[in-house]
């Protein structure tokens, strides 16, 4: 799986839907608990999307490193 760009990310985030989007970029990185209480986050302000997509990219790399 190649990690999305900042822009690919936010992109996706605005095309999809914020729910969406999610479901769709964390799909084998997280469960859905873990994905609905992101999406709780974002739309109480009290995350940003810059961190989700941090999250992201720790995901990818640990993901990566996992199927070595």
């Amino acid at each position: 799986m190649r990690p999305y760009s900042f822009n690919d990310f936010k992109y996706i985030c605005y095309i999809e839907g914020k729910d969406k989007a999610l479901k769709k970029l964390f799909a084998g990185l997280r469960t859905e608990k873990e994905i609905a209480i992101l999406y709780k986050k974002i739309e109480e302000n009290t995350i940003n999307i810059e961190s989700i997509y941090k999250d992201y990219l720790r995901g990818i790399n640990g993901a990566d490193q996992n199927n070595i």
